[in-house]
Parts: C-alpha cells; sequence; structure tokens
C-alpha cells in the first residue's frame, strides 16, 4: 500500500513538473518553423534566404523528425512590449541534441551566436544545467530566433522561455520528483539484489542487470550522466546513453522472455524476442563506433512490433485466475502501452511532446510495482510448493523406510519359519522312503498311501519355493536351467501338485503330437501353478477349470479359463503389476505377486502373458511359450 500511494505521490508531482510554474512562453503552437538542411553546410545568411522565400515550413507543435541524418533549422519570435522584464532564459530540451547554435536577432538587427548541445562540456555551457540553456536580455522590440540542431539521436525539440525566478522554482520541482523516481528504482534494485544473493534465482538477478541498465538509460535521456557523472567527458556521456539504452532493451527482452515463459508456452513470439535481443545487442555494439542512429530505428521498431503481441501472453496469464498472473498481465500490459507511446514519439509517428518522455519514465512505475510484485508472489508460491513437497518426500521416504524395515522382518520371518518346515518335511520324505525300502511286499492300498505321501512332500517344497519367490520376488535373480519340457506332462504335474479337491475341478484337453520346450521347468512349473491356483480360488466352488493346450506360431499356447466374476475393465494389465489383486475386500490370501511372478517367468523364456478380453463371463489367461528362446 505505501509503494502505491507512492506511485501516486510521483505521477501526481510529475503532472505538475510544467503546470505549477508554466514558463512565459512555450513554442508549440505553430509559432515554429523548420527547414531541413541535407547538406549541412548552410550558413545563416542562407537560411534567412530561404526563409524570405518561403521554404521554411510551419509545424503544429513541437519539432519532432525521428532519426534523420540532416541538420535541422528552426525559427520562432518573441515580440517584447516596454516595461517588461528584459531577462529571458530559452530553454531547449531534451538533453541529448548533440549540437545547438543559437542566432539571436536583436530589433537593432545585431546577431548574437551562442551554441549548447550535449557535445560540450558543463563548464563550457552558459548555465551549468542537465539540457541547454541561453540567458538572454530581451529589449523593447521584435527578437528573432534561428536554431540549428544536429545530432545523432532521435531528431525533436522543446523550446521554452521563461522568466529566472520561474525557471528556478520549476528547476527544485524537478529534481525532487527526479529523486523519488530514481530512489523508487534504487529501493526495488537492491530488494531484488538481496532476493536473489538469498535465493539464487537467475530471474532476480536479470531484473537487477535490467533496473540497473533502465535507470542509467533514463539517466543519461535526462541528462544527468552529463550533469553529474561524465561532466567534462560529453562523448563518454553520450556513449552511455546509446549502450545503456541498447542493453537495456536487450534485457528487457531477456526479462520478459523469463518471467512470461515465452519458450514453453509462446514458443514463436520466443524466437522473435530472441531476434530483437540479437538486434538490440548488434546496436550496442555499433554505437561506440558511431552507427547508433543507423541502428536505433530498427531497433525501437522492432520493439514497437513485439510490444503488439502483448495481448496473448496477457490473456493466457489472466485465464489463470491467480493473483500473481493477473498482476503480471496488468503489469505487462500497461508498461507495453506507455512504452509504446514513447518509442512511437521517439520515431516522429506521435507528435512529439513531454507526455512521450513521461510515459517512458511512467512505463517503469507499472512494472516496478505490479510486476515486481507479481514475481514475488509467484516465486514465494514456488518456494510454499517447494517445502510441501519437501514434507511429502520426506515423509514418503520414512514411509519407504519403515516399509523396507517391515519386509525384511517378514523376510527373516519367512525364512526361519521354511526353514523350520522343510526340517520336518525331509525328515517325513525320508521315513517314507525308509518305509518303502523296509516294506518287502506292499499291498495296493500302502502303494497309494506311499505316493500320496510323496506328492504331498513335492506339493509342500513347491508351495514353500514360491511362498519365498513371492515375498523376496528373488523370480528375477534366478538364472535360466534350460532343459526338454514336455508341456502336457508339465500340466499334469502341477494339477497333481494342486492336490484334491481342487486337481478334480481342473479339465485338461490337449491336441496330440505337443512339440517339445526348451526351459526351465522349475520356473514354468511356478508359472503354471499360479495360473490354476488363480482359477480355482477366483471362480465358484466345484466349477470346472478347463486348460486347453495346443501349437500354435512355432510354440505351444495354454489357454487357462474358469468361470468366475472375471477381469474388471480397466484391470486387464494392472493385475499383472506388483502387490496388485483382485477382491481386496474378500478372504482370498495372498501378496499380489503370483501373476507378476508368473508374467516374468514367461517373459523371460521368451513368451507372453496376457488376459483375453471381451468374455461375458469368467476369466481366459493365454500363455504361448516358443519352442526355443535366446538363453539369457
Amino acid at each position: 500500500m505505501r509503494a502505491f500511494l507512492l506511485a501516486l505521490l510521483l505521477l501526481l508531482l510529475s503532472s505538475m513538473l510544467h503546470a505549477e510554474t508554466p514558463p512565459v512562453i512555450t513554442f508549440d503552437q505553430g509559432q515554429i518553423t523548420v527547414l531541413r538542411d541535407a547538406s549541412k553546410q548552410l550558413m545563416l545568411e542562407q537560411v534567412r534566404a530561404a526563409r524570405a522565400a518561403g521554404q521554411f515550413r510551419s509545424i503544429p507543435g513541437n519539432p519532432g523528425l525521428g532519426y534523420i541524418p540532416d541538420a535541422v533549422w528552426l525559427h520562432l519570435s518573441v515580440e517584447r512590449a516596454a516595461g517588461q522584464l528584459p531577462a529571458g532564459w530559452l530553454e531547449i530540451m531534451p538533453p541529448y541534441l548533440d549540437d545547438i547554435r543559437l542566432f539571436h536577432i536583436r530589433p537593432d538587427g545585431q546577431v548574437d551566436e551562442r551554441r549548447g548541445g550535449d557535445r560540450l562540456p558543463q563548464s563550457a555551457k552558459e548555465e551549468d544545467y542537465r539540457g541547454t540553456l541561453f540567458k538572454l536580455t530581451l529589449q523593447p522590440g521584435k527578437h528573432e530566433f534561428y536554431l540549428r540542431l544536429q545530432t545523432t539521436s532521435t531528431m525533436a525539440a522543446i523550446v521554452k522561455l521563461w522568466q529566472p525566478d520561474r525557471f528556478e522554482r520549476q528547476l527544485r520541482l524537478d529534481y525532487f520528483v527526479y529523486g523519488i523516481y530514481f530512489s523508487l528504482i534504487l529501493t526495488v534494485l537492491l530488494f531484488n539484489a538481496v532476493n536473489w544473493l538469498v535465493s539464487r534465482r537467475r530471474i532476480f538477478l536479470v531484473y537487477v542487470g535490467y533496473l540497473f541498465l533502465n535507470a542509467l538509460q533514463w539517466l543519461g535521456i535526462n541528462g544527468f550522466v552529463a550533469d553529474f557523472i561524465f561532466p567534462a567527458q560529453p562523448l563518454l556521456a553520450n556513449l552511455t546513453l546509446g549502450m545503456s539504452l541498447s542493453l537495456a532493451a536487450a534485457m528487457a527482452f531477456g526479462f520478459f522472455i523469463m518471467v512470461l515463459e515465452l519458450k514453453q508456452h509462446h514458443p514463436v513470439l520466443y524466437r522473435i524476442s530472441l531476434v530483437g535481443m540479437v538486434l538490440c545487442l548488434v546496436t550496442a555494439l555499433a554505437t561506440p563506433f558511431g552507427y547508433y542512429g543507423f541502428f536505433a530505428p530498427w531497433m525501437l521498431g522492432f520493439g514497437v512490433l513485439t510490444l503488439c503481441s502483448m495481448p496473448w501472453p496477457a490473456r493466457r496469464l489472466w485465464r489463470t485466475c491467480d493473483l500473481w498472473a493477473r498482476l503480471l498481465a496488468a503489469a505487462y500490459l500497461i508498461y507495453g502501452v506507455l512504452i509504446a507511446i514513447n518509442i512511437l514519439g521517439v520515431l516522429a509517428v506521435l507528435p512529439f511532446s513531454e507526455a512521450v518522455n513521461l510515459a517512458g519514465m511512467s512505463s517503469n512505475i507499472a512494472h516496478i510495482l505490479l510486476l515486481h510484485f507479481a514475481i514475488l508472489l509467484h516465486y514465494r508460491r514456488i518456494e510454499t510448493d517447494h517445502a510441501v513437497a519437501l514434507e511429502k518426500s520426506t515423509l514418503a521416504e520414512r514411509q519407504a523406510a519403515l516399509d523396507k524395515t517391515y519386509r525384511e522382518d517378514q523376510d527373516k520371518l519367512l525364512a526361519m519359519i521354511t526353514h523350520e518346515i522343510r526340517t520336518p518335511i525331509a525328515v517325513i520324505d525320508a521315513a517314507t522312503q525308509t518305509l518303502e525300502a523296509l516294506d518287502d511286499t506292499p499291498s495296493a492300498d500302502r502303494e497309494e498311501r506311499y505316493d500320496r505321501i510323496h506328492r504331498s512332500v513335492n506339493r509342500l517344497s513347491v508351495l514353500l519355493d514360491l511362498a519365498v519367490a513371492q515375498t523376496r520376488s528373488e523370480v528375477a535373480d534366478w538364472q535360466l536351467t534350460q532343459g526338454m519340457v514336455e508341456p502336457a506332462a508339465l500340466t499334469d504335474e502341477v494339477v497333481k501338485l494342486l492336490g484334491n479337491p481342487l486337481a478334480q475341478r481342473i479339465q485338461v484337453t490337449a491336441v496330440e503330437a505337443l512339440p517339445k520346450l526348451i526351459g526351465d521347468d522349475r520356473m514354468l512349473r511356478f508359472a503354471l501353478l499360479n495360473l490354476l491356483d488363480n482359477a480355482c480360488k477366483y471362480s465358484p466352488p466345484e466349477s470346472p477349470v478347463r486348460v486347453h493346450i495346443e501349437a500354435t506360431g512355432g510354440g505351444v499356447t495354454w489357454r487357462v479359463e474358469d468361470n468366475g466374476h472375471g477381469i474388471p475393465p480397466g484391470m486387464e494389465e494392472r493385475i499383472f503389476e506388483k502387490y496388485v489383486r483382485l477382491g481386496e475386500s474378500g478372504n482370498k490370501a495372498g501378496l499380489g505377486l503370483g501373476l507378476y511372478l508368473a508374467r516374468h517367468i514367461v517373459h523371460r523364456h521368451g513368451g507372453t502373458l496376457m488376459v483375453e478380453t471381451g468374455r461375458a463371463q469368467g476369466a481366459c489367461f493365454v500363455c504361448w511359450l516358443p519352442i526355443a528362446h535366446p538363453t539369457t
């Protein structure tokens, strides 16, 4: 709020610059006539003859001809009545006019020649002033003035005749307003420098560079560089103005590329801005060699064309409804309109006046206040989001560490349990074999019991291996042990491992003369056991599970069909991911690793495992394995 009130005060004071203490005469109402001197060789006598011949043309306001290489002659006159104060100070602005020659023709016909311009050191001027000021004595009668102007900058002039006391009052007000203006820029510059030192964000450093060059540019335009920084070195002051203006424009292109995110959202405008930046840098490099006047119109004209694209980024920002984005859009539009007015006035597209200079300076107020706060709000929000994300990341890491600890404890417990179970299983298996060896004449009933014990022991061993593999996901680390695998025999073995009553539900059909496969029968047994076990688990009790085996496409295909609820749409691939299970709300035990491991085993063998889609009832898993596969 304080900054906003300060801005209003500054704008109010700016409007008072030439309203509180007006000059005696402002030559802007058709009182000035102009003659262009392309040869730059005309003398006063020739110019007076040209005026007598009607070659001077009248202009409605201040002379503003843009960037032209010609010298320009102005003619104006003042009628002084008896009794008026004789002192009159003639002010010619802007300060960046290079060479100014004043020819004062007195009522008695005498000619008084004076010289000014920014090519003179301050000590050589009639008055140590940021512009050009001629102190005249105006006796009663008609006074004629011929002004010869020549410059490498824009050809423009504002001519005023002052009474000394009014000029002094106006000078104090001018310097007060300029002091507030540049103090505001310095404050924002230092604030952003601190932001860069703290955050190390490049946008703040670029903004600091832009503010510095921008402030230096306006110091030069208003004559303060020549008046205070290089009073005895006018050429250096002139060079500083040209280079600071070009570099500030280049930095403006770079700054708005970053703050408007043109590369991400407006690639065409991004490339156009890069061209503008290059043109500004070329102008800066050409300035020390005397070519500023040639490149400056192209640079400024390209800048106006670029400003015509303002609605697109501003519209995108406004539609986000974020406060920082809307502040940025408003600041960008206000800045663009004001700086466009300034540039068009400098290029003589619009009439040149003091308002043109005021528009350019006011554009800084728009982006220094609104845009500055928009950037702060934007990056404060980024910092807040970053802190929240960092906190979430820390919590996720802690949770991951807890999960890892839990799984490690689970693995240890499972390893201990499986170790303890394997011992009695081995004892049972050994005891059964001993009994078989001691039984010389076993009956059919005892043979069946021996076989049942062997099948149960084998099933327990396989299930223990599968449980360990599911928990540790150690299938990924297995090395393939290749051998000949008979598909039908492998399927029968897996069905037997299921045991009754599950085995009684399995209906296997296979074509004759199935080709043998090359693979790891242990891993394939795991995969097929998972498929059959899942089919039994997720289908109604006593309902059949159909397994069809056939030779297709240089390999063997298993189709495992059940009469369950089927696979929900959209889950056809997700069920093969780790820890994803169907029926989470039911009583189906498992870790959600069975299908993941089954597909991994099949892929390791060069095959495919997928769910058949479009079924009205039940699920059908299709497993295809090639006859031969690359060794892995």
